[in-house]
């Protein structure tokens, strides 16, 4: 029993590295269209209010892989080899994919390739998060969870740097064009069939190549760590299963809290709209960092602008690492009301500051960037600590998650470019964090009513 023990704890030790690598890959191909996204729109021939649909689109893919993985990973997937050929398929797939993004001058195609792409880091997500706490177990596989998180944080923010050494020159680019000035009167209409062919033509800068290798590069680096998975796969080391180490006892206490929660909907619709904000107010920031920058109010050179990228990834990056050591003294929903208050309170300052202080508004992104970033990871370790997300759940989260990233980024391009302006979008993320910390309230009521007494929750694979 012992060896088998120490085998597994061999399988762990490799495990993770790999996983890790592969995260920050997946930080990477999710994040380089932002810095890019403007240059992106340029060279599609759409306005900046149409390219913000590439993350519509992307959404709505990982809504998809996520969905299907919930009900497929867990079970019919059932050998280790199988879960981990599965996540090696995946997070491979994704990397090709995004190096394919920047070589076309289709948005169709570009849009195409964005949900297939996020179909897979989807799935990815899906099955990866759960498998830790299968493997861990529900108190153990928290820092693990904060850190896989961590991770990517850290594949975000990098990516920001991967993309400067690329970007054109201020004297090579065309503000105008890029802040949609000329593209305002086309339609989607015109886009989707192709008759912008000419004014796309005309406004590819010369350094547009260039701006492709950022995505050939991080595209290059899933699909080469996601191997990884398959060296694992045929290695003789037993997958520790964290539920074959439980007694009966547990295996009792398990079965009653499985009872007496399948029924909690409103407990779930308020986790539900709870994911769903936290990662709305992700996806207003992550699309406009660099374009608000740009074209906002305080007009800045395109370095200028795409450090408001970084400094948005870099304090999402630090306030991910930071929660590892958080979560040591701080429980997860201490942690979660800290991020909750200091979210409110970025949000207040960038109202005061976003349009008049370039200093200011890297100061306020770093902030909310810092504490968003606990959100999503200790608020799914405490939902682990009140029911099963390992089984049918294992989707729930991350389809949350989807939606709420669905629905914001046509909203904030729409108002970008509207009458209300370019600071309506950091007047919605005030709105948002004031929503997400009602909702979480309201969750933190309604689960002592439902689970008094009941500190964590045993999965039952």
């Amino acid at each position: 029993m012992s060896a088998v023990a120490s085998e597994s704890k061999i399988w762990l030790w490799i495990f993770f590295p790999i996983s890790w690598a592969t995260q920050f890959g997946h930080g990477m191909v999710g994040t380089i269209v932002g810095p890019t996204q403007p240059y992106l729109a340029k060279n599609t021939g759409v306005a900046i209010d149409l390219i913000n649909f590439v993350w519509t689109f992307g959404f709505l893919g990982f809504l998809m892989g996520s969905l299907i993985t919930g009900f497929v990973f867990q079970q019919y997937i059932k050998s280790s080899r199988g879960k981990l050929i599965f996540l090696f398929a995946n997070i491979s797939t994704a990397g090709i994919l995004t190096a394919a993004l920047p070589l076309t001058s289709s948005f169709g195609v570009l849009a195409t390739l964005r949900v297939v792409q996020f179909f897979c880091t989807g799935a990815f997500m899906t099955a990866e998060s759960p498998l830790i706490v299968s493997l861990l177990g529900p108190e153990k596989s928290a820092p693990f969870i904060l850190l896989e998180h961590a991770v990517i944080a850290c594949g975000c923010f990098a990516s920001t740097f991967l993309v400067r050494p690329f970007l054109p020159a201020q004297e090579h680019i065309d503000k105008e064009a890029i802040c949609n000035t000329k593209l305002s009167n086309i339609t989607t209409e015109e886009i989707l069939v192709g008759g912008v062919e000419e004014i796309t033509v005309s406004y590819l800068p010369g350094s547009m190549p260039d701006i492709a290798w950022p995505f050939i590069i991080s595209g290059a680096w899933c699909a080469v760590f996601s191997l990884g998975f398959v060296i694992l796969a045929y290695l003789p080391y037993p997958m520790p299963a964290y539920h074959s180490q439980l007694d009966d006892s547990k295996r009792e206490v398990v079965e009653s809290k499985k009872s007496s929660t399948s029924a909690n909907y409103i407990f779930f619709a308020l986790t539900f709209a709870n994911f769903a904000t936290a990662c709305a107010v992700e996806r207003i920031y992550q699309p406009m960092a660099t374009t608000f920058g740009l074209c906002g109010p305080l007009d800045l050179l395109p370095s200028q602008a795409a450090a408001t990228d970084s400094f948005y990834n870099g304090g999402f990056m630090c306030g991910r690492l930071i929660s590892l050591v958080a979560v040591s003294f701080l429980t997860p929903r201490t942690i979660i009301i800290i991020s909750l208050i200091n979210c409110a309170l970025a949000a207040i300052l960038l109202c005061f500051v976003a349009g008049t202080s370039m200093y200011g508004l890297y100061i306020g992104t770093a902030w909310i960037g810092f504490f968003l970033s606990w959100q999503f990871g200790a608020t799914y370790s405490w939902v682990a600590t009140k029911v099963d997300i390992t089984g049918k759940l294992s989707c729930f989260p991350f389809i949350s998650c989807g939606v709420g990233s669905l629905i914001t980024p046509p909203l904030v391009g729409f108002i970008f470019t509207s009458s209300l302006g370019p600071m309506s979008i950091i007047y919605l993320t005030l709105i948002f964090c004031l929503v997400e910390c009602v909702l979480f309230l309201a969750m933190v009521l309604m689960a002592k009513s439902l689970y008094p007494g009941i500190p964590v929750n045993i999965p039952a694979l």
